[in-house]
């Protein structure tokens, strides 16, 4: 008689269906969010790198003007803030350092599912060593709940350096907009 779909084997090993659902929408809305956060990275990145492209020359050719009204404070503000601000989207976009995670797959417990794992092995490597992870349920188990881990892991991150990148870009926005605004006010 088969077993039904959502109840576990007798050893209890098996994952049910509505078990693989959850880990395959939290890992879908993981990458999804990954994907966000790489777009606002990318448009913060652009947005900055334009205004860094048209401030400077305006600056380099209206010298004279800018030292005359006294406005060398507020574009060092926003030149300062867009570099920053560029600074931490790139951070973002910049791929993880793989290297630093050396396999040795005897002594390590590694997840074979994610390439930073993997990519420098031969195929022939690969292939045992991926063989060996997935005959086992257990280390299924423990390998996918390593990679959801790391995933979500790297994804906090990329959320906390994008939030304060849009705090420092705003900041840097308004205070540069105020001391233009107190620069006109009271040194003209």
């Amino acid at each position: 008689m088969t077993e039904e779909v959502g109840k576990p084997e007798k050893s209890g090993k098996r994952l049910s269906k509505n078990i693989l659902n959850i880990i395959r929408t939290t890992m879908r809305n993981n990458i999804e969010l990954t994907h966000i956060a790489d777009n606002k990275a990318n448009v913060l990145l652009s947005l900055n790198a334009l205004m860094l492209t048209f401030l400077i020359p305006s600056v380099i050719s209206n010298i004279d003007l800018i030292k005359e009204r006294h406005l060398g404070i507020p574009l060092l503000i926003i030149i300062v803030t867009c570099m920053v601000t560029i600074y931490l989207s790139a951070l973002v976009l910049k791929p993880g350092d793989f290297d630093k995670y050396k396999l040795n797959h005897k002594n390590t417990f590694v997840s074979p599912f994610f390439f930073g794992n993997y990519y420098k092995m031969t195929s022939k490597e690969y292939d045992q060593y991926i063989t060996d992870a997935v005959s086992k349920e257990m280390l299924v188990r423990r390998h996918i709940t390593q990679d959801l881990y790391y995933i979500g892991s790297r994804l906090g991150q990329k959320m906390s350096i994008i939030r304060n990148a849009f705090n420092i870009f705003l900041s840097g926005l308004i205070l540069s907009i105020v001391a233009a605004a107190v620069a006109v006010l009271f040194f003209n």
